[in-house]
């Protein structure tokens, strides 16, 4: 997905979002997007307590490449962010990125994690990354659920954190 296409995700339940790549102009909605996120959701997305975005982090979340750091954002019907997911290449190994997710509370559950997962990999895939990798806590059953469905393999654990890698370029050999 460039930096300007847009599209429509249809869920099983018939719920629909338009997904686009995230803009610099989304720092008031992803503001509002995290404040829609519990405590808990907060947690399990950045691994620890985050309280509050930091200017900083709004700009390194909402002012991305589109290639090294690639961001996605699910938006509702009243133009809403409910879900983002993202990946950003590895400083040292610009073949390889982590993916991170996460969506709001009231659509945990329903498939938007995992369709905006689906789009993301595929992404990843086209661009020609070898390699995703993902961080989640070790309680953090639906991560790892969906981390596996997606193909990613355990990879190991460390202080309450597990690590996962889903290989890409075998899977486009494999295609091919």
């Amino acid at each position: 997905m460039s930096a300007s296409v847009t599209c429509l995700l249809c869920l099983p339940d018939g719920a629909r979002f338009t997904v686009r790549p995230i803009r610099p102009g989304d720092k008031p909605a992803l503001t509002r997007f995290f404040q829609r996120l519990s405590e808990e959701s907060r947690r399990r997305r950045f691994l620890a307590p985050k309280p509050k975005l930091s200017a900083r982090d709004l700009a390194f979340f909402t002012e991305v490449d589109h290639d090294l750091h690639v961001a996605l954002v699910a938006l509702d019907r009243e133009g809403e962010i409910v879900g983002v997911a993202r990946y950003a290449t590895w400083p040292d190994h610009r073949d390889r990125a982590e993916i991170a997710f996460a969506v709001v509370d009231e659509w945990h559950g329903r498939g938007l994690g995992s369709a905006l997962a689906d789009r993301l990999v595929e992404h990843a895939r086209r661009s020609g990354l070898a390699v995703l990798t993902a961080s989640t806590l070790s309680e953090n059953t639906a991560a790892h659920a969906l981390l596996l469905r997606l193909g990613f393999v355990r990879a190991g654990a460390s202080s309450g954190v597990a690590e996962y890698e889903l290989q890409l370029t075998g899977a486009l050999r494999d295609a091919a």
